[in-house]
């Protein structure tokens, strides 16, 4: 019985001596104490902000057809891409001027070389493109706008 006892302060010291060393150590917030001296000093930085809570995808459908001029020959660019936001205002506010939205992205569309979408690197300039674009359609900050592009579809023909 004695035996048990002991066992089970053990475990119980060993456990306690493991969530403190874990409060202590893997704690994301700083000492406040090397926060008072630091802010004096102007040592340390503010943590940058991380977006609060999960992203909210859009898909913009139906899928983006247009067609460019590519050495004479006609090109053909059929896109389907989802927006991401952190916020649900800016979803709806997307949402309320999708027409506006969908002008000036086949617009965009209608605009590329079609040796450029052939390269990763003309696919990530588009993307960022896209996102510049829609934020500034509907009068959003970067910041606090659209957060990212995704193409769920990419055709070239």
């Amino acid at each position: 019985m004695k035996k048990i006892i002991i066992i089970g302060v053990a475990v119980l010291v060993l456990v306690g001596a493991g969530v403190g060393a874990y409060l202590m150590l893997g704690s994301d917030d700083p000492d406040p104490a090397a926060l008072a001296t630091a802010g004096a000093e102007g040592a340390v930085e503010a943590p940058a902000a991380e977006p609060e809570g999960d992203p909210i995808y859009l898909p913009l459908s139906p899928a983006f057809v247009v067609n460019f001029d590519h050495n004479g020959n006609i090109r053909y660019l059929q896109l389907t891409l989802e927006v991401m936001a952190y916020d649900q205002a800016v979803i709806d506010k997307v949402e309320a001027n999708l027409p506006a939205v969908r002008n000036t992205l086949i617009m965009l569309f209608s605009g590329q070389d079609y040796d450029g979408l052939n390269t990763a690197q003309g696919k990530e300039k588009l993307r960022q493109d896209v996102r510049t674009s829609i934020n500034e359609r509907v009068k959003l900050k970067d910041a606090n706008g659209i957060v990212d592009v995704f193409f769920t579809g990419f055709v070239m023909q």
